[in-house]
């Protein structure tokens, strides 16, 4: 019975509609390996089902105007101590309010990450996780209506 509630309230909280049933999704660990931005770049990834969006720590973040868009140039460094430079156009800029009452901004742009043998494209909001153990952060966005997060695991999924 509590099986059942707690899948409930999974699916529920992933806004999944009742057709869908456990064994439709993949079950995840909430530490994976992805694969970033249509490479052979991995990077160590924290998912979390309390996040709405996903965050990657953006470093020497340069902004710059192309055919009269604001695009960006950043770079990633991964668990292995290598860097990745990644060019894309700003989507947006989101204003995210702090715990401390300050606003903080954030350029969002579109990068393809892939989890196991699913790729998507993902709203991704570009931020100083330095301080943060894993670099990148998977939130629902990514993860409705395919995974499953299971607390208890991690690195589930071999793709490398």
């Amino acid at each position: 019975m509590l099986l059942k509630q707690f899948i409930f309230i999974v699916f529920v909280s992933l806004g999944l509609s009742g057709q869908v049933t456990a064994t439709d999704l993949i079950t995840v660990g909430w530490l994976e390996e992805v694969q970033v931005d249509n490479s052979e770049y991995w990077l160590k990834a924290k998912l979390d089902t309390g996040a709405d969006n996903s965050s990657i720590n953006a470093e020497e973040v340069t902004e710059f105007l192309k055919d009269g868009k604001s695009w960006v140039k950043f770079s990633i460094q991964n668990a292995w101590n290598k860097k990745h430079i990644i060019i894309k156009p700003v989507l947006k800029t989101s204003r995210i309010k702090m715990k401390n009452g300050g606003v903080q901004k954030r350029l969002v742009i579109e990068l393809k990450v892939r989890l196991g043998s699913i790729s998507k494209q993902v709203k991704m909001n570009l931020v100083d996780r330095s301080h943060f153990k894993y670099q990148l952060l998977i939130g629902r966005s990514f993860l409705r209506p395919d995974f499953l997060v299971d607390s208890s695991k991690t690195f589930t999924l071999t793709g490398r």
